[in-house]
Parts: structure tokens; C-alpha cells; sequence
């Protein structure tokens, strides 16, 4: 199985309005809001979010622990909260932020004001609405999986940075407030804490949403087998350039580099998120040349701290120790070089995955047409993709010409009951003779060929058929107006003049209809209204009701299929010598995918009266059946007692 189609079949279930179906998290915690069905409210996916975000504080808390340094230069909770509000929905938010208040009572307790645990996850629960609402609105069709390039573009441009500042100086100008972090320690403290928190969320959401469900992942599978051995040389790689072995040992180190990049190739996103995650560890635990581990950091900041206390001690002032410079760009460094890699694997590993998902689309496409790509080298030769193709042909059929440098050639199989293909190629190389060094093609069905030439012709038959249909519908109208203009121009000049500047926009709107094959409903009621002021002009008084609903308007229709209805209608309805003849227009849904036109007006449906109009239908019928087909259709019928009405069946 494709590594990226199985990937693709994991799409998570997301909530706009902060429901949540599904949330699964690489802790063996399985939260499920159907356990709750009596209250609605995915208490189960909260408490599992509070209680990551409780593991993964503590697991850092430590960093931080070594008075005054406050921010940490790596916070993993940052990135399971934004994961599990990716997964879950805003709801989860409820979740962060119990699981930062218990994280800060516990953390908080002795010198600092107890309402800071209260206060302080606030900062984080902006930084991820802030990266949530970003990631879903400029990513419309998520998925957390990040199968797609743009969508990981988008998360990593957008969902680290901005968010991280906005918790750090937030929070920071809090602590700054209350003295806890001295004025001219801000910057250095607001640059940590910011870059800590984006790499959580550049290394943590992505892990946690490509291995939500870590338990149903098949590790004996090939793939399985592929990530576990691209981690080994990860950490083979690592351990062989830190400190702990001989210097000639970092050269076979250098050697593993391109086994661990084509192994993430291999695995795509997954196996990405699992190198950055045994990458950051290893990182901080080998004394990796020209940086130091994080707990090294961290005892060369105690001493620094102590020695400072003391002098302070000494001279009698009370201010805090401070961290030391170079200490803090040692941090920064470290983070930074973690996040670097991260940005660096986790595109490639999604390009990995959107490749192969590419080139398995074509060549599904490709069977599904018996049809197969090909190449030719003069050492390899013909190279057919599709093998089924392959073994139809000798390896050394003529599949092209060299004289051209493309063109299209018929190939016959060995076995005559075969059937013949045609081979299209584009010579790509030459040599400094002209001769082809190497030729792209594609094999395709000779049979599905004419299938599709057939196609094509019975396509423009029919639209040569339609715009003869049109023909004669066009004069049919014309003729009925100029017959209306010559007795005006006998009755009254004045008049016939006003007719003939109507009949001019009349006959305007009817060519500019009749360039689409089809056009809104709107459009044709507004030509129909046109025809009506002409109609009353020649004396023949008509009053149109059009009765619509509002989603009506936009039904794609024929053009001047209303027209000719309504021409109809005018001709025979019963007329009254006093009053306009009312003809009213309507809609409605027999069901979901039809909407119902009627024309209606006064008159009796008899059988001398159906001959009339039967011309004038059938031209209808026919003209609707080659835009629709069956889904359409037209019926003239009375209604009720004294009301006739055509009606026009067309799909919504």
C-alpha cells in the first residue's frame, strides 16, 4: 500500500463550531464525545487535553526551576494544544487551560501570588486561538494530517511565530509588572520564551496529528519497517558525531546524512515527525561539538546564578542573579538548530507523500484507461510502466520514430487478438548527431481512441443540431414582430416607431442569450418582460406574474425556452376585450434535484389546440433533451377548469 494513500485515509474529523467526534492523542488516551451523549459536551477530550497539557508541563517545568531564569527555552505543551484544538475543535481551549491552572498552582506556590496561576495560561490560550483561527482560515479544506505542501506552508509560516510573540509579551510584561523578571532581562526572556513555544508547536502538533492513532499503525508492515530504520540511522548518526566517540567516528557520522534524508523521502510525514522528535532528544542529551547538552546548560547556569547571589550578597544589594549572555545565546542557539531542522524535514517529508499520491493517481488513471506512460533509453531501451502493456510487446517493438521528433505510430501486440494501440512519444535528448538519446510516450488503447473520437463527433453533431434548433425558433419570433410592426406602421407611425426601437433591445438581449448554451432563469424572465411591453404595443395586452423563490433565479435554462412559452401562451390563452390576459409564471421543487416551471393562463386545453402548439414543444423537448437529457422535460396540460399551463420540468 502507498505510504501517502495510507496517510490520506486518516482524515480527522473537524468542527467549526468546536464539536468534536474523535481525539486521539500518541499517549494511549482515547477520548470519544459520544461517551457523553446526555449532556452534548466532550468532557472525555478536555480532561485528556488538561492532562497532556499537566505531562508535558512538568516534563519542562524543570528548565525553568533554577531561580530567576522564568521562561523555558522548549515548551511541547504549546504544540499538543494547538493539536488538540485542531483535532477537537475551540472547545478543547477549556482543556489547556485547566491543564496550565493545575500545572500553575502546583508552580506557583510559595513566593508568587496564587492568582498567577490563574492568570498566566491566559497568554497561552491567546497564542493558540491566535494559531487556530490562522491555520483554518487561510487552510478552508484542513486536515490535520498535512498531506498537503500548501497546507504545512501555511502552518509553518503562520502558526509558530506570531502566536508565540503574542504569549511571550503578554505574559513577560505580567511578570515585569510584578518584579519577577527584572527590566533589563525583558527582551532576552521574551525571545527565549517565544522561540521556545514556536518550536513546541513546529515539533509537538504535527507529531501528535499524523500519529493521533499510534495503536492501529501497521509496524509490520513494510512501512513500519522503513520508519523504524531510518530512526536507527537518526540515532546511529547522532550518537556517532557527539562527543562520546573517537573524532574519526564523525566522518561515518557525515555518511549517514543522506540515508536519514532518503529515508525520510521513504516515509513521508511520518516518518519526518519521528526523526525532528528523536532528533530534539538526542540533541539535548549527547554533547553534540560546538554546543553543549540542555542539562549541561542548565548546571553552568546554577553556578553562574550562585556566584552572582553571592556578590550581590556581598555588596549589599538585592537584586537577583542574572543569566549570563552567553549562556542565554547558548539556549537560543540549541532551540534555534532544533527549529531549523524541523522546517527543513518536515517539508520534505510531506513532499515525499504529496509525489507519491500524485503518482498514484496516475497510474490508477492510467489502468483505468489500458493505457501505460513509457520511456526509452538506447541502454535500457523500452521501458513500458504499466507491466500488464509490457508483456502484450516484444522489448524491442518500434514505439517511435527518430526521424521525428514527435508524432503518434500504431504499435500491434504479439497477440493478434489483441488490440492495437497507439503509441505517442516527444523526443527530449539527442546526441550531437541528431540522434534520440531519450524518448517520453504514452501507450494508449487504439479502441478507447475512436471511442473518443466518436464522442467528440456525436458532441458536435449535437451542438450543429441545437444551433439548428435555434434557427428556427429565432425566425418564428422575428416574424410574429415584424408582422406586428407592419400593421403599426399602417395604424399608427408614432407608435410603430416606439415598437421599433423596443424590438431593436428586444432582439439585442435574444442574440446576447443565445451565445451561452445555457442561462439563468432572471435572465429569461427579464427578455420575456421585454416581449410583453411588445406585446401590448400591438395591441395585445398581456399581464405577467412571475411568482418565484428567492433560489430559483439562478436555474440554468435554455435560451428563450420561457419565451416561446410565453409567445405561446399569448397566442391561445382566452382573452377578456377589458382586461390584459393574465399569465402567470411560478416555480417549485418536486424534489431535491428538479425545479418545476409553469406558464399558465386562462383558456381550455382541446385536442385542435394541443396540434397547434405541438410544433412549437416539440422544438422545446428536443432542444432541452440534448442540454439535459432525460433529467428535463416539457407538457402542456390543464390544470384546473379554464387553466392551461406548460410546464417545464429542469434539474436544480
Amino acid at each position: 500500500m502507498d505510504p501517502c494513500d495510507e496517510i490520506c485515509d486518516e482524515t480527522a474529523s473537524f468542527c467549526d463550531k468546536g464539536g468534536i467526534s474523535t481525539l486521539k492523542f500518541p499517549f494511549f488516551i482515547r477520548a470519544r464525545d459520544g461517551d457523553f451523549t446526555s449532556t452534548g459536551f466532550p468532557w472525555v477530550g478536555i480532561a485528556a487535553t488538561a492532562f497532556v497539557q499537566i505531562i508535558l508541563g512538568y516534563f519542562t517545568l524543570f528548565i525553568q526551576s533554577i531561580y530567576p531564569v522564568w521562561s523555558s527555552p522548549f515548551w511541547p505543551a504549546s504544540g499538543a494544544a494547538l493539536a488538540s484544538v485542531l483535532l477537537g475543535g475551540p472547545r478543547m481551549l477549556l482543556g489547556v487551560y485547566l491543564g496550565l491552572c493545575v500545572l500553575g498552582l502546583k508552580f506557583f506556590w510559595g513566593p508568587y501570588p496564587l492568582w498567577m496561576a490563574f492568570l498566566v495560561p491566559c497568554g497561552n490560550i491567546a497564542e493558540t486561538t491566535i494559531a487556530y483561527f490562522c491555520f483554518r482560515h487561510f487552510t478552508p479544506r484542513l486536515d490535520p494530517s498535512f498531506c498537503n505542501i500548501r497546507q504545512l506552508a501555511t502552518f509553518v509560516l503562520l502558526c509558530p511565530w506570531i502566536p508565540a510573540l503574542t504569549s511571550a509579551l503578554s505574559i513577560q510584561l505580567l511578570l515585569q509588572a510584578l518584579g519577577t523578571v527584572p527590566a533589563e532581562r525583558f527582551y532576552s526572556e521574551v525571545a527565549v520564551y517565544s522561540l521556545g513555544n514556536a518550536t513546541g508547536i513546529l515539533l509537538v502538533t504535527p507529531l501528535i496529528t499524523v500519529w493521533r492513532d499510534i495503536r492501529s499503525f501497521p509496524w509490520k508492515s513494510p512501512l513500519g519497517y522503513q520508519i523504524l530504520a531510518v530512526l536507527l540511522v537518526s540515532l546511529l548518526g547522532i550518537f556517532l558525531y557527539s562527543d562520546l566517540t573517537p573524532a574519526w567516528c564523525r566522518l561515518l557520522a557525515v555518511a549517514t546524512i543522506p540515508f536519514a534524508i532518503w529515508g525520510v523521502w521513504v516515509t513521508g510525514i511520518r516518518g519526518a515527525t519521528l526523526v525532528c522528535l528523536l532528533g530534539s532528544i538526542s540533541y539535548f542529551a549527547f554533547n553534540v561539538p560546538g554546543s553543549h547538552p540542555l542539562t549541561q546548560l542548565l548546571e553552568i547556569k546554577q553556578k553562574t546564578a550562585d556566584l552572582q547571589f553571592a556578590i550581590s550578597k556581598q555588596v549589599g544589594t538585592q537584586r537577583g542573579s542574572e543569566i549570563s549572555p552567553r549562556l542565554a545565546r547558548e539556549i537560543s542557539d540549541q532551540i534555534g538548530l532544533l527549529t531549523v531542522i524541523c522546517i527543513t524535514i518536515l517539508p520534505l517529508g510531506v513532499a515525499a507523500d504529496e509525489l507519491r499520491k500524485r503518482a498514484s493517481r496516475d497510474r490508477m488513471a492510467m489502468a483505468a484507461l489500458s493505457s501505460s506512460f513509457w520511456t526509452w533509453t538506447p541502454e535500457a531501451g523500452n521501458q513500458i510502466e504499466n507491466p500488464d502493456l509490457a508483456r502484450l510487446f516484444l522489448p524491442w517493438a518500434k514505439l517511435f520514430s527518430p526521424d521525428r521528433s514527435r508524432g503518434s505510430l500504431k504499435i500491434y501486440p504479439v497477440d493478434p487478438k489483441m488490440p492495437v494501440y497507439l503509441s505517442h512519444w516527444t523526443i527530449q535528448e539527442t546526441d550531437g548527431s541528431g540522434q534520440p538519446r531519450q524518448v517520453f510516450g504514452v501507450l494508449q488503447n487504439f479502441a478507447m481512441e475512436e471511442e473518443r473520437d466518436a464522442a467528440v463527433a456525436q458532441a458536435r453533431l449535437a451542438e450543429l443540431e441545437l444551433q439548428t434548433l435555434r434557427s428556427h425558433l429565432n425566425p418564428h419570433l422575428l416574424f410574429n414582430c415584424l408582422t406586428g410592426l407592419r400593421g403599426l406602421i399602417a395604424e399608427n407611425p408614432e407608435r410603430a416607431r416606439e415598437f421599433s426601437g423596443n424590438l431593436a433591445r428586444f432582439l439585442r438581449s435574444v442574440v446576447d442569450a443565445e451565445k451561452e448554451k445555457t442561462i439563468p432563469l432572471r435572465v429569461e424572465l427579464a427578455i420575456c418582460e421585454d416581449f410583453v411591453r411588445l406585446e401590448e404595443m400591438r395591441g395585445r395586452p398581456t399581464s405577467l406574474q412571475v411568482r418565484l423563490a428567492p433560489q430559483d433565479g439562478d436555474v440554468a435554462i435554455p435560451p428563450l425556452t420561457l419565451v416561446t412559452l410565453l409567445e405561446n401562451a399569448a397566442k391561445h390563452g382566452r382573452r377578456d376585450s377589458q382586461k390584459p390576459l393574465p399569465v402567470e409564471v411560478s416555480s417549485d421543487r418536486p424534489d431535491r434535484g428538479h425545479v418545476r416551471l409553469r406558464i399558465s393562463q386562462p383558456g381550455t386545453l382541446t385536442r385542435a389546440d394541443d396540434q397547434k402548439n405541438h410544433a412549437g414543444l416539440d422544438l422545446i423537448r428536443r432542444q432541452i433533451g440534448m442540454i439535459y437529457g432525460d433529467q428535463a422535460s416539457v407538457k402542456l396540460m390543464e390544470i384546473t377548469p379554464g387553466t392551461v399551463a406548460a410546464e417545464l420540468i429542469l434539474p436544480a
